[in-house]
């Protein structure tokens, strides 16, 4: 052997024991590891990377540390002890007694003993195996054609939760800054990363950067959370033609509408367009100059705006009305010229000359000949909802509407403004989400994974609603029929399975309803976000924007910690691009409460912070006094928390009620 050939083995890599084996046999002893140590180990090369990121042996491990899996197995505890497989000899002697039995009638006997026999070896019990596999398939909330990382999926569903607060924008006030309230919220995407729209009380529009495009770089990534843009003050004003005009534009403060809604805000990605409702004033925004680019003007205050997708109108709900409002007709002459014709609420062959007799006027008169708007017999519209088709398209050609009325209102697009269907609640409903496959009711918990695989490839939508019913939450869920479907006897998308979550959804209004991966995800008035399967009452998780991440909670009861602050999550919007391909389970959720903006993600500690966007340098004494003070209130804020703990175990032992 030549010193080339020596030199050439020894630089030849060996492969490990470990690696030389079959990828099945190191999966099965990789199985034995914690979870942690598997994560360990998937970074060692890229063989143990692949095994260890194996799709369905997270799927498996997902289904085994699921509460669904635990509520299973408790049913099966408390209905029926466990059956202890047979004996062999006892089966011989049971089969034994059956074939004595048939001897006595006057057939053949070992016609009827081979008969028994097939039957017994034909309808053998059920293993365990066989029954987790039908388990399995019952519970897996994803459909064929789904694409779900279920690596990302189990983290989601047991890692840590942090959240980042976005910078809160301010503005100098004298010597003080004063911090202004978020009114809305708000994603765009696209090629450079994702960005937080929203408005601001003094009239302006933000732009914070999310970062996490393909085309994003390292410096977008690192500015994440921090405003990137932000309008003049007043931007968004409202002129209702009223002679006081001067007096609304000197205060700018008083120009944004707070309605309490929050749907309020659209930003279209595709033409980077954000829709903005003040008071009766529809703003169409560009995202790029931060100017507005037309005006709409409505008969009534606007309490709800769809979501915005090129080429598909907008559809505007006022406190009366609906209204469809198609970005390819906006034109600014319409703010200024009361005689201008361009309206959405007109037909399209609208004389040319002359004031059409088709505007505004016939709904303030109740002359709704030839109309293009949609009368709202109850007051109050909450939530508009364009249901997605699963493809490229964003949506069908459906809407609906949900609000302070006891039914959900259906609207075809090509047939507006006709109604098409109602579906009765009986709540206050006001957030909408939808799924683009079949709802699944909890009665079929048991079928096989041929029978699952059937339900879940017919074709269907899911509809899912929250709100409030009687004080408390409800959480609504409604499979649609497709259009196509006439064997029901119903038109099309008519529900044809239903389930309301009125018991245990939550013990107040749930604000928001959003899908994040594979769960379904709610806020409720109490601060806590839940996530859920999408059967809609399997509890995943749980957390409280108002827990603390530094520190565990301290007592023995869990509310202390998280009622400290008191925000509430009133929207929760899912960072994804909401793209056809794209992976089923999202990273991050971006958070409202009404002042400011957060970003939760699955990781040990929060992305971003105060100290990341603070322009002065802090003195040595600035830092310890600062840091001092911080410790001082943690301290203080865990030792009341104790001593309340404390109260109210010393008051449900019957002791010390009469000195409290």
């Amino acid at each position: 052997m030549t010193r080339k050939q020596m030199l050439e083995l020894e630089l030849t890599p060996v492969p490990s024991p470990m690696e030389s084996l079959p990828a099945e046999v190191v999966l099965h002893i990789v199985a034995f590891l914690e979870v942690h140590d598997i994560v360990r180990l998937s970074q060692v090369s890229k063989p143990f990377y692949l095994i260890c990121r194996d799709n369905e042996w997270w799927r498996n491990l997902s289904f085994e540390t699921s509460p669904w899996e635990s509520d299973r197995r408790s049913r099966q505890t408390l209905v029926r002890a466990p059956i202890p497989v047979p004996d062999p000899r006892v089966r011989e002697i049971q089969r034994r007694v059956a074939a004595l039995a048939s001897s006595k009638s006057t057939q053949n006997t070992a016609t009827d003993r081979a008969k028994g026999e097939r039957e017994h070896s034909a309808s053998p019990e059920p293993s365990v195996e066989s029954q987790r596999i039908r388990a399995l398939a019952n519970w897996d909330p994803s459909y064929p054609n789904e694409k779900v990382d279920w690596y990302g999926e189990y983290i989601a569903r047991h890692g840590p939760i942090s959240t980042s607060w976005l910078q809160q924008p301010t503005v100098r006030e004298g010597n003080m800054d004063e911090t202004h309230e978020i009114r809305g919220v708000a994603l765009h995407h696209d090629s450079n990363g994702s960005r937080v729209v929203a408005p601001l009380d003094d009239g302006s529009v933000c732009l914070w950067e999310l970062g996490h495009g393909t085309n994003s770089n390292r410096t977008s990534d690192r500015r994440k959370g921090a405003i990137i843009g932000r309008s003049k003050a007043g931007l968004l004003s409202f002129n209702d033609g009223s002679d006081n005009d001067e007096l609304y534009y000197s205060h700018p403060k008083s120009k944004t509408a707070n309605t309490g809604v929050v749907e309020c805000l659209s930003v279209d990605s595709v033409r980077n367009k954000a829709y903005f409702a003040v008071h009766k004033g529809l703003h169409e925004v560009d995202l790029n100059t931060l100017q507005i680019s037309h005006h709409e003007k409505y008969p009534f205050m606007i309490s709800a705006l769809s979501e915005a997708t090129y080429p598909t109108p907008l559809t505007v709900g006022s406190t009366h009305s609906l209204h469809l409002h198609d970005p390819r007709r906006s034109t600014n002459a319409c703010w200024s010229d009361p005689n201008c014709t361009d309206r959405v609420d007109n037909v399209a062959n609208f004389p040319a000359s002359g004031r059409p007799k088709n505007d505004f006027y016939r709904l303030l008169s109740g002359d709704q000949s030839s109309s293009q708007f949609a009368p709202l017999f109850h007051p109050g519209p909450l939530a508009i909802h364009h249901v997605s088709s699963g493809t490229s398209d964003a949506s069908s050609g459906e809407i609906y509407v949900a609000g302070r009325f006891p039914s959900l209102l259906i609207y075809d697009r090509r047939n507006f403004p006709k109604l098409r269907n109602t579906i009765h609640s009986g709540a206050r409903l006001c957030s909408l989400t939808s799924v683009p496959y079949p709802f699944r009711s909890l009665d079929d918990r048991n079928l096989t994974p041929q029978a699952v695989h059937q339900a879940k490839s017919t074709p269907g939508k899911t509809l899912i609603a929250c709100g409030e019913y009687n004080g408390k939450g409800s959480l609504e869920i409604y499979g649609l029929s497709p259009e196509d479907n006439s064997t029901l006897g119903v038109p099309g998308n008519a529900q044809s399975l239903s389930y309301k979550n009125r018991v245990s959804a939550s013990r107040s209004k749930l604000l928001s309803v959003a899908t994040h991966g594979t769960r379904l995800v709610v806020s409720d008035g109490d601060g806590s976000i839940r996530w859920m399967e999408r059967d809609g009452c399997t509890l995943v998780r749980r957390w409280n924007i108002n827990q603390y991440e530094g520190f565990e909670k301290i007592g023995i009861f869990r509310s202390s910690a998280a009622e400290a602050h008191g925000d509430v999550a009133r929207k929760l919007v899912p960072v994804n691009r909401g793209e056809a391909d794209a992976q089923a389970n999202s990273d991050a959720l971006l958070v409202w409460t009404g002042e400011r903006v957060g970003l939760l993600a699955f990781k040990n500690r929060p992305q971003f912070g105060l100290e990341d966007w603070e322009q002065k340098m802090e003195t040595a004494e600035e830092k310890i006094k600062r840091r001092e003070e911080r410790i001082y209130g943690e301290t203080m804020r865990r030792a009341l928390e104790k001593q309340a703990n404390e109260v109210r175990f010393v008051r449900g032992l019957g002791a010390g009620i009469r000195g409290l």
